[in-house]
């Protein structure tokens, strides 16, 4: 809905005037920002009206649900064209195939008889070639019968057999030896597969087992949980009852019993209970720790042998499962990262760092090396799922050196930038890095909510600003942080942050934003810099030097004439190259 002055005004109050200015000022911004057409359907365009009328419902909080069933109708309307345009195309999809269809027909007809005639020149040549071979093989036959009549000699061998010297290989004696020497070894090769070999199924057996004995300690597990807590209440009311006997109180035992029993409910048991519980109750010799100790081997050496035999995916889902977080380190993820040659898609580091995050309690995500040596691995092979994963379920030890690594990733990729850039700012915003913050809003394209998030936060300072401005240097985002925000004054003024960039590298930014405010008519860089309060007549006269050295000779003019508009202010030497002011302060 469009305003202007010739219809009545709808909106009386002064708040509902600003309101509906801000809103129009969104529409435009958002409109500029995403380049969306001026006419036609355009699905950016809906976006924004609609993200603007939620904002009309919020604020009209009287006519909210007159306007939310609105809302409504206009969604289901237009969700019912979305449908009847996209089985239209369905329709006309199926339509062209069926027109096309004896044609594709007539051809296939074609080609197969192509593929015929094909097989049956292949099939000739297949025959001609058997009757070539079979002729070839009676000659080397004939050949060799010939050649073997001829030789009346004993042929010596000439191969040396393994072990022995070609004299020896020639010798009766050392070759009885050596027979002895191999049907000896023969015999413990034997031996040993008898004893100390058993075969594969065994070990399938074994591997049963351990589910199901797995299994039954996990129950066990359980039912200990119930029984220590259990244990832990009853020990508490036998606490209180003492208390209660030795200082004769007269409080009635109803009453107390009633009161600690509600302090009996919300007792919990937690890991350090149950350490403390065993070490108590436990001597050094104790069965269950050694039980323990021998269980933690096994499970050790039920990962290493997965890993050896090569099922990584199953060697990884054993360590990331591991009692304690014994296997959850970097000295495993080290071997799966030296793992090159593999069977399967995903590597096995990779495998391994997604059941890492999977099997992380809540609330205690990954620690930060394993986190930064996951993301890099996965970043580098292309599963930006599997990041988005970890950083949208807080799987990750959120830091600045993780926002950084994701930040740099997929600047060549237009696909993936905007979603590594949202990483990026969400943990950013986590770790209370503001700059970097910004600067991933600006990044995205998202210049108005970088700025409120800068004016919403008072610890940003003018270095954070510059900070931005220098990876991404723009005249608009200039322009936007030297002027004012409703009732907030500006970041910082224009002759401040054009002294400053006049010092860097960045100095045609400064002059690009004299400029155009030059350009914004008459008076206007006149307003400028007499409005200017941070930046003073010296800084504004080397604006005005830097200027006439560069050939902007009419904009060091303008500036040179404003400040000499100043009281007390006159030109000391009209002849020299840059122009010299000095303020006169009368007593």
């Amino acid at each position: 809905m469009e305003f202007n002055e010739q219809t009545e005004p709808l909106f009386e109050s002064a708040s509902d005037r600003r309101f509906m200015k801000s809103l129009k000022e969104f529409l435009k911004s958002e409109k500029e920002q995403l380049c969306c057409p001026d006419e036609g359907p355009d699905e950016q365009r809906y976006t924004i009206y609609s993200t603007a009328f939620h904002k009309i419902i919020d604020y009209a909080t009287a006519y909210k649900p007159i306007l939310t069933a609105i809302k409504k109708e206009y969604d289901d309307f237009i969700a019912s064209v979305k449908n009847d345009q996209h089985q239209a195309e369905l329709a006309h999809g199926k339509l062209k195939a069926m027109l096309a269809q004896p044609t594709s027909l007539m051809y296939y007809q074609r080609r197969a008889a192509q593929l015929q005639e094909r097989i049956t020149t292949i099939q000739g040549n297949t025959a001609d070639l058997q009757t070539e071979i079979k002729r070839l093989r009676e000659c080397k036959n004939k050949q060799e019968d010939s050649q073997q009549r001829e030789t009346l000699e004993v042929t010596v061998p000439t191969g040396q057999i393994p072990g022995l010297t070609l004299s020896e290989s020639l010798n009766p004696e050392s070759l009885d030896k050596h027979l002895e020497h191999l049907e000896q070894k023969r015999n413990e090769l034997l031996n040993k597969k008898k004893n100390q070999y058993v075969p594969v199924q065994v070990k399938t057996d074994l591997d049963i087992k351990m589910k199901v004995i797995l299994n039954q300690r996990d129950e066990l597990s359980v039912e200990n949980d119930k029984l220590l807590l259990r244990y832990k209440q009853l020990t508490y009311l036998k606490d209180a009852l003492s208390r209660w006997e030795k200082s004769g109180s007269r409080t009635p035992l109803l009453k107390l019993l009633s009161s600690e029993l509600k302090h009996v409910s919300e007792i919990k048991v937690c890991e350090d209970d149950r350490i403390g519980f065993h070490t108590d109750s436990s001597q050094t010799d104790d069965p269950g720790k050694i039980k323990e100790s021998k269980r933690l081997a096994a499970y050790v050496e039920r990962f290493v042998k997965l890993f050896e035999a090569g099922d990584y995916e199953t060697a990884a889902h054993h360590a990331a499962m591991s009692p304690y977080g014994m296997l959850r380190n970097s000295n495993v993820m080290e071997k799966f990262k030296a793992i090159t040659a593999y069977a399967g898609l995903v590597p096995p580091l990779l495998l391994f760092f997604r059941y890492l995050m999977i099997s992380v309690p809540p609330g205690k995500p990954l620690p930060k090396n394993l986190s930064l040596e996951g993301v890099r691995y996965a970043l580098r092979h292309g599963y930006i799922e599997l990041v988005t994963f970890g950083v949208s379920q807080h799987r990750l030890t959120y830091s600045e050196e993780l926002g950084d690594l994701i930040f740099s990733h997929g600047h060549d990729d237009l696909r993936i930038v905007d979603t590594c850039l949202a990483l990026a700012q969400t943990i950013y915003s986590a770790c209370g890095v503001l700059r970097k913050t910004a600067l991933s809003m600006c990044k995205r394209g998202l210049i108005a909510a970088a700025l409120d998030f800068i004016y919403c936060n008072k610890e940003f300072t003018i270095d954070d600003c510059m900070f931005v401005l220098r990876r991404l240097p723009s005249v608009a985002l200039l322009q936007d942080f030297t002027q004012p925000c409703d009732s907030t004054p500006a970041l910082m003024s224009v002759g401040f942050i054009c002294h400053y960039l006049l010092n860097s590298d960045l100095e045609d930014l400064a002059f690009q934003l004299l400029e155009q405010i030059q350009a914004g008519g008459k008076g206007t860089l006149e307003k400028t810099i007499l409005e200017d309060e941070m930046c003073s007549t010296e800084s504004w006269s080397e604006i005005a030097a830097r200027c006439e050295q560069t050939n902007r000779l009419d904009l060091a003019q303008d500036i040179t004439s404003t400040l000499l508009l100043q009281d007390g202010a006159m030109r000391l030497s009209p002849g020299l190259d840059s122009a010299k002011l000095m303020e006169h302060v009368f007593m």
